[in-house]
C-alpha cells in the first residue's frame, strides 16, 4: 500500500479503533480479575464453614455435654 494514497482520517480511526479494542480488553481483564477474586473469596469462606462444621462434631463427640457444664 502505497504511504500517500492513505488519508490522515483512515489512520486515525484505524488508531482509534486499537486504542478502543484494546480499552475493551484491558475491562475485560479487569472483570476477569474481580471475579476470580470474588471466587477465591467464596471458596475461602465455604471451606472455612467446613473447618468449623468437623471442629464442632469433633468437640461434641469430646464433649457431649459442652465445655462449659
Amino acid at each position: 500500500m502505497n504511504a500517500q494514497s492513505v488519508s490522515p482520517a483512515r489512520i486515525s480511526r484505524e488508531s482509534v479503533r486499537g486504542v478502543e479494542s484494546l480499552l475493551w480488553l484491558a475491562a475485560g481483564a479487569a472483570w476477569a480479575v474481580v471475579a476470580l477474586r470474588a471466587w477465591k473469596q467464596t471458596r475461602k469462606t465455604e471451606a472455612r464453614k467446613r473447618i468449623f462444621n468437623v471442629s464442632d462434631r469433633l468437640l461434641n463427640q469430646v464433649f457431649p455435654n459442652g465445655i462449659r457444664s
